[in-house]
């Protein structure tokens, strides 16, 4: 039985980031006299100690950490709390002691108070997981507990067992360079002037100097490592001759004065604070580089460093972080899982580890447990009570079978843990060298499995699909592309079942990207997606899907009838069908929709159909595209729309770039962007004819289609800009996230020099248009996952933008619409898990709105055209209306029929056609 005791969350919070510079034993203390102080405090009813973490250099390396002080080094170790209680005065004293404590340990503290910079604070801890980056991921992760007053002795045991594998590992080093050398026929290229490579004989007088040089190194990082428990005076004579050489300098003056300092210094004190270090760069690649100087020898020293850097692949290192305020380390050793003789090494690590921890009075079995590493280390008084217990309450062995017990039958080691490791596949397999699947392959391979990217995720939804976060993705695509070498390798090609299993995990995602940013290793799913799907087309794998194909033929189209024509059936009639569908089978659909089926692979045909309607599409859209109203749609020609009563030729000119979603499909938005563009008095240049940005075709997979309509664009554009130089142009508007960052890439400063791309409600904001005083609606806002304000937080650009006249601020409504570009169309049994959340997220918002008895009506405004389209959807379910922000200002602004007037205006000599 368990009894759960809920405590009230403090009023008051402070996070200190404390950083040291001395050595690690030095600074410890500090963790034990900052406990102890806030402990006292919390028991006066004072301050209380909410958490305390530590990282150790090796993790501050690892995690990109940004040093706070002016010293402009990494410290030895940093420490993060929170401090925290009712008395705001309190809190604020313990947090000055805390820091003052710090001081008197050569560190240095620093105070975050606002959620804002305490969550940066915390940032770096959250990030530890990066320290296995440069093994893919994998590593030995043993903690213990050791008492905190004898924890300084702890992280010098650790230290020692570092650097003894260091020396060991550069001693290897030394042995591979040497057999280098020794085989002979080294490899040369021409020598400076180019007319051939040097004799033998000066090659040959080069290779004796390097071998001597290998045997000096030898020596002293010999004696080091034998050396390291021997006192610095007893070693004193031995030092002076092993250092003193031609690129070292130390003499008996240095040793005395570190005597006199520190008397019981021994070798490992000066090797640790690196007054003595053991170092490939200064010891062994310079000299060489004089050795062989010269373009000849470049290949030599090329090879070196090839060996170096293959050799240091297999260094065993440790690394720590701990829950400072219990003792808890956490001891990882980051290993590669193809290297049998570095996870030999890290095992023996591990054993003096646990010896270690024993020996200072500590336990090996920490928050993690026990599981199959720290049994061999148990001895039979520890776990004979615990086999006792389990034999007695599970007899049958249901309950993780084997495990812990003393069953040789059942090998419940090591001996049969098992770890996929990209090294061990080799580049043999065909489909490795002559696919994209090796590139997808790496970009997945450093995932550190922590799962933090499963919060943000859009495809993440535990009661309804909680199989499909990027890190289960990401397991699902490194066993598929296991799959597929071992089939390629051992049968004619690959099972159709594993391409369809790695479509599904492509196809489980809305290209958000915003999984790549809590990523301690910086992975972006969304890529990864992207790139997934562009091989299954190239490999030929890619399923027929009509609601995908369709849309995308809407949108790769760019003759008007062909476009017109398909909007008029895929729109207006698919529309309609869609909606009726709907009425027909809503009591399937609402069913549907209050508990979503879980999935793996795509749902079967009638579910789909349920699916894709079980929530009604807009009705109501206009009859026409933006241009069709306009009669602009001839590609050779560039339409400048202008106010004749307002404007000059030395008014400011903006190019506007609509995208298919704000031209072809609601066309509204794109009008009220440009009425609104027409109503602050500025020239609006479009581009000639119908465009797409190209990121649908990306989103897809079609990447070359992608990159041949970029490149297509940016050379129009640049025509454009030619035949238009007399405007000047400084500003691209955008009306959709998507198209932003697509058109990011288009290099637009060299297009229109010196230009920038903002988005149309930034652009008006900057212009000071305000919609102010607004009665009888209140708002929600959405957020799309292609922010296009990208200048500050687009609620309070928002906000900033409309306020009502009850003054209730416009707050943001989370989680994705669901209708990400094509996915509601060709995958809606996963936009049906997405839209579950959203549902939850618009009833909440709207209930909030509604909560003081407002009864008026309520909309939730956003700033992407796929977005407005998945948000209609809710209409009936949260009794919102989803519209535009850029529409809902200009429907105030300039009147409710601002639409069919900017048309009247535009049309009545209001746009200039100039032929490009």
């Amino acid at each position: 039985s368990a009894r759960w005791i809920l405590h009230k969350m403090p009023k008051h919070a402070r996070t200190v980031c404390l950083e040291f510079f001395g050595q690690a034993r030095d600074a410890i203390p500090s963790i034990v006299e900052i406990k102890d102080y806030l402990d006292a405090e919390a028991k006066k009813g004072g301050a209380i100690l909410a958490g305390l973490e530590h990282l150790d250099e090796r993790y501050l390396r690892a995690v990109g950490y940004a040093t706070k002080s002016k010293r402009g080094v990494l410290p030895k170790m940093a420490l993060f709390g929170d401090i925290v209680g009712d008395d705001d005065e309190a809190v604020a004293r313990a947090a000055s002691e805390v820091i003052r404590m710090a001081n008197a340990r050569v560190g240095e503290g620093f105070v975050a108070v606002s959620p804002e910079a305490r969550k940066k604070f915390w940032l770096d801890r959250a990030r530890t997981a990066a320290i296995a980056k440069h093994t893919n991921a994998f590593k030995v992760n043993e903690d213990v507990v050791i008492p905190l007053n004898r924890m300084g002795e702890y992280t010098d045991g650790i230290e020692r067992i570092n650097i003894e594998l260091s020396a060991r590992n550069k001693l290897q080093l030394l042995t591979e360079l040497r057999a280098f050398f020794a085989k002979g026929n080294l490899p040369l290229g021409k020598s400076d002037d180019g007319e051939g490579i040097p004799p033998a004989d000066l090659l040959q007088d080069r290779v004796k100097q390097a071998e001597q040089l290998i045997d000096r190194v030898q020596a002293r990082w010999s004696y080091l490592l034998a050396q390291l428990d021997l006192p610095l005076r007893e070693a004193k004579a031995d030092l002076v001759t092993l250092l003193n050489d031609d690129f070292l300098e130390a003499d008996a003056a240095w040793i005395d004065a570190r005597l006199a300092q520190q008397p019981d210094a021994t070798v490992f004190r000066v090797v640790q604070d690196r007054t003595i270090r053991l170092s490939w760069k200064r010891e062994l690649r310079a000299p060489l580089r004089q050795i062989f100087n010269g373009a000849a020898f470049k290949p030599i020293l090329d090879e070196c460093a090839a060996i170096q850097k293959r050799v240091l692949r297999g260094r065993v290192f440790v690394a720590l972080h701990m829950h400072a305020g219990d003792g808890n380390v956490h001891t990882n050793i980051p290993v590669n899982s193809d290297d049998y003789e570095m996870l030999q090494d890290a095992h023996a690590a591990v054993a003096r580890i646990m010896l270690l921890a024993r020996s200072l009075d500590g336990v090996i079995s920490g928050e993690h447990g026990i599981g199959i590493t720290k049994l061999e280390f148990l001895t039979e008084d520890e776990i004979g009570d615990f086999r006792v217990y389990k034999q007695r309450i599970d007899p049958e062995g249901h309950f993780n079978k084997g495990k812990l017990l003393n069953l040789p039958e059942l090998h419940a080691d090591l001996r049969n843990a098992y770890t996929p490791s990209f090294g061990l596949m080799g580049h043999e397999s065909l489909i490795m060298q002559q696919s994209d699947i090796g590139a997808i392959a790496n970009s997945v391979k450093d995932c550190l499995r922590c799962g933090k990217c499963k919060p943000v995720c859009a495809t993440h939804v535990p009661r309804a699909n909680l199989l499909y976060s990027p890190r289960n993705k990401i397991l699902a695509t490194s066993l598929l592309v296991e799959a597929f070498l071992y089939e390629e390798q051992t049968r004619r090609g690959v099972s159709i079942k594993h391409w369809d299993e790695f479509s599904d995990v492509a196809d489980h995602c809305t290209l958000c990207h915003k999984c790549v940013n809590p990523c301690p290793v910086d992975i972006d799913f969304g890529d990864v997606s992207m790139n997934m799907r562009n091989l299954l087309r190239k490999m030929g794998q890619k399923k027929f899907n009509p609601g995908t194909a369709a849309s995308m033929f809407f949108l790769n189209a760019t003759d008007p009838a062909t476009i017109n024509a398909t909007r008029e059936v895929m729109i207006r009639w698919g529309y309609q069908a869609q909606r009726f569908g709907h009425e027909l089978l809503k009591k399937f659909a609402k069913k549907q929709t209050k508990a979503p089926p879980a999935t793996v692979g795509r749902a079967p045909m009638k579910e789909q159909v349920i699916h894709f309607i079980n929530k009604k599409m807009p009705g109501n859209l206009p009859k026409k595209t933006a241009r069709a109203l306009l009669d602009i749609e001839d590609d050779k020609i560039v339409p400048i729309i202008r106010d004749p009563q307002q404007t000059t030729a030395d008014t400011e000119a903006v190019f506007y770039f609509p995208g298919c979603g704000s031209e072809r499909l609601f066309s509204q938005v794109g009008l009220a962007t440009q009425a609104m563009l027409w109503h602050v008095g500025v020239q609006t240049v479009l581009p000639p004819g119908y465009l797409c940005c190209g990121y649908p075709q990306r989103g897809n997979g079609q990447q070359d289609k992608a990159d041949k309509m970029m490149t297509d664009n940016r050379v129009l554009f640049h025509r454009v800009a030619n035949t238009l130089n007399y405007l000047d142009i400084k500003t691209v508007v955008v009306s959709c996230g998507t198209c932003y960052d697509q058109l990011a890439t288009y290099e637009f400063d060299k297009i229109f020099p010196g230009c920038r791309i903002v988005d149309i409600h930034e652009y008006l904001m900057e212009k000071g248009v305000k919609l102010e005083g607004v009665a009888g609606v209140r708002y929600m806002y959405h957020e799309p996952c292609h922010n296009p304000m990208k200048l500050q937080d687009s609620v309070k650009t928002v906000n900033a933008l409309i306020t009502t006249v009850d003054h209730v601020k416009i707050e943001k409504n989370e989680r994705c619409c669901g209708e990400s570009g094509t996915l509601a169309v060709g995958r809606p049994d996963i936009s049906t898990q997405v839209r579950f959340r959203k549902e939850e997220e618009m009833r909440k918002g709207a209930d909030k709105l509604r909560a003081d008895g407002f009864d008026g009506e309520v909309k939730i405004l956003t700033s992407c055209p796929s977005c407005m389209q998945g948000l209609t959807r809710y209409n009936d379910d949260a009794g919102t209306d989803a519209d535009y922000i850029v529409i809902e200002m200009a429907k105030y602004l300039l009147g409710e029929n601002w639409m069919p007037d900017y048309v009247a205006k535009a049309n009545n000599g209001g746009i200039e056609r100039v032929l490009v």
